[in-house]
């Protein structure tokens, strides 16, 4: 893998967190028939911007109180996309970044960016560029939004990754509806769990899920702190109560991968994962599980989709799928987007200084409730 190779794509997923210049396979299956999950086209074409956000990976949503949705991404192209060739540089030019449109419409999105210097990242509180944020979930609590933030830094010897985290991660508070004053606050330390695998709110608390990694998989835990005081007194789920020793947490479910998001689909509680990919050719599914409530038992993880956006016969590396309620169609088909990054090492992804921007771009799919038994 190349030195820029590594620059641009050097990530664990948001949660560890060519050839020739030709798109791959986005065509959508056109059945609708409620007995299997397909390619959501209109959201799939939102995602293919030659203006403001034009490709990044995470594809994380939140709904808002007034009919907007706020779209949320990791590691971002912005204004670079060269229309003559459909290309776009091999470098970022941020390292998150956001998108806000109202939901009924997917043709007028705002794009959500910094002033610098520096990267001109969304999130961001720091001028070294060797210290950022990826943004995960988040939520809306009357007049804020709160945005978990995972924060990194650039390792001194490179590694696996070439980053690592700062040891505690920090929300990102939005003044709301203006969206434009960000305050951040750090969080304790949780144990080695990052807390901002989903967010529910139900009543007078917020559930909030975590992972920590385990072999190529993760364990899922549940943290609850009242929705009105996000910044304190959580209480972590210990199997039999809510303690507020977060080494007490017990495990809930578990992720087949280090991508997990959870989020309340009608009345369950719904699981998505998908399978070990750090590298083209390697794991394809997505997995689904539900449970009744915020603490499990959740079933066992059920396919439900298997990655078709091949490029010269190979599969992407591919991560981070999020299940997204508040797209749930009139004809109960949930929307769920995943995100692609490239197809390394089988394929090249920066030739001759250029990429090809649906190589790094989300894909959106539809899953029928019916599949997942939730009425």
């Amino acid at each position: 893998m190349s030195h820029l190779r590594k620059l641009q794509r050097c990530r664990w997923p948001l949660v560890l967190l060519l050839a020739s210049l030709t798109g791959c396979s986005t065509d959508p299956q056109r059945s609708h028939s409620g007995t299997r999950a397909y390619k959501d086209a209109a959201f799939t074409e939102f995602f293919r911007r030659t203006n403001g956000w034009t490709a990044g990976d995470g594809a994380l949503s939140i709904a808002l109180s007034d009919g907007h949705v706020l779209w949320l991404f990791g590691d971002s192209h912005v204004d670079d996309y060269d229309l003559a060739s459909g290309s776009m540089p091999c470098l970022f030019q941020v390292r998150n970044a956001g998108l806000l449109h109202r939901k009924d419409d997917l043709k007028n999105p705002q794009t959500l960016i910094g002033q610098g210097p520096g990267f001109r990242s969304w999130f961001k509180n720091s001028d070294d560029n060797d210290l950022w944020f990826w943004p995960v979930n988040g939520f809306q609590s009357g007049d804020t939004i709160f945005v978990y933030l995972s924060a990194l830094r650039k390792t001194a010897t490179g590694g696996q990754w070439g980053f690592e985290s700062v040891g505690h991660d920090y929300w990102a508070k939005i003044k709301f509806p203006e969206m434009k004053e960000i305050n951040y606050s750090p969080l304790p330390s949780f144990a080695g769990i990052g807390f901002g695998q989903g967010f529910v709110s139900e009543g007078e608390y917020t559930y909030a899920f975590g992972s920590r990694q385990k072999g190529i998989g993760s364990r899922v835990f549940v943290a609850r702190f009242k929705s009105a005081a996000p910044e304190s007194n959580w209480s972590f789920w210990d199997g039999d109560g809510w303690n507020s020793n977060v080494t007490k947490a017990a495990v809930i479910a578990h992720g087949a991968s280090t991508s997990v998001h959870i989020c309340k689909v009608k009345n369950k509680f719904l699981l998505t994962t998908s399978a070990f990919s750090v590298a083209c050719d390697q794991g394809k599914e997505i997995y689904m599980a539900t449970s009744p409530g915020p603490t499990g038992p959740f079933s066992s993880l059920k396919k439900i989709f298997t990655v078709d956006d091949t490029f010269h016969g190979h599969y992407p590396f591919f991560y981070i799928p999020v299940a997204h309620p508040e797209s749930l169609n009139e004809r109960d088909e949930l929307l769920v987007t995943y995100s692609i990054n490239g197809y390394e090492p089988c394929v090249s992804a920066c030739v001759d200084g250029r990429a090809v921007p649906d190589h790094y771009r989300p894909k959106a799919i539809r899953v029928p409730l019916d599949l997942l038994k939730v009425k």
